[in-house]
């Protein structure tokens, strides 16, 4: 096993360093410097709660690690801080995202959370297949003049369970009150997720995310 520590460095008359000194390594992030010592190794064995926390800690870089860019937008608000959009989004299906006892844990799809922020989410969101082959999702187009415009852009992500596969889609408004989506055939019988979120054409404001729910294909 190995143990690191990390600690502040508050740069003194000589300023910050980067690199290797004895037994630390110097680095920067986000102007903020940095102190890491660098790995001991243990001959401790990992207990069954490290084992599963470590556990969860994979399944859900795992399930998050493709859509890292599209969880930078979603937590892009102003109100979210400096923390990664990615990295928030880790936290919140780590702390509520995952059920199960290990070894048998899963994703909790309805936990997810994809983004976050002051503006207004859609109401009365539905989806369904209303072709074979053809997704349709709905919506009630209410705006305001404060956190609901009518230009919002609406964003649809989509995850096939069946083929560990996402899709990102991005071409509807707030007014529009609908979005088509053509399947490819090879999703037929496939288990899909969903999530929706806005976003603001300023590109410093997003809604909280709506979990769509599960849809079986025909």
């Amino acid at each position: 096993m190995k143990i690191r520590t990390m600690a502040r460095f508050l740069k003194g008359i000589v300023g910050a360093y980067s690199g290797k000194v004895g037994s630390v390594v110097g680095s920067s992030w986000r102007s903020v410097d940095y102190v890491k010592s660098l790995p001991k190794f243990t001959g401790k064995k990992a207990t069954n709660g490290q084992i599963a926390q470590r556990s969860k800690f994979a399944l859900a870089v795992a399930f998050l690690s493709p859509i890292k860019d599209l969880l930078n937008l979603g937590y892009s608000d102003k109100l979210q801080g400096k923390a990664t959009g990615y990295n928030k989004a880790l936290q919140a299906v780590l702390s509520n995202g995952i059920s199960g006892v290990y070894p048998s844990l899963e994703i909790d799809y309805s936990k997810v959370v994809i983004s976050k922020g002051a503006l207004s989410n859609l109401m009365g969101v539905a989806w369904a297949e209303i072709n074979a082959g053809e997704l349709e999702l709905s919506w009630s187009p209410e705006i305001n003049k404060f956190n609901a415009f009518a230009d919002d852009s609406v964003v649809l992500l989509m995850y096939n369970r069946t083929k560990n596969f996402f899709s990102i889609m991005e071409s509807g408004t707030r007014l529009d009150a609908t979005l088509s989506l053509p399947l490819p055939a090879s999703y037929s019988g496939d288990t899909l997720e969903g999530w929706i979120f806005t976003g603001h054409r300023d590109g410093v404001k997003t809604s909280l995310s709506y979990y769509l729910g599960q849809l079986v294909l025909a």
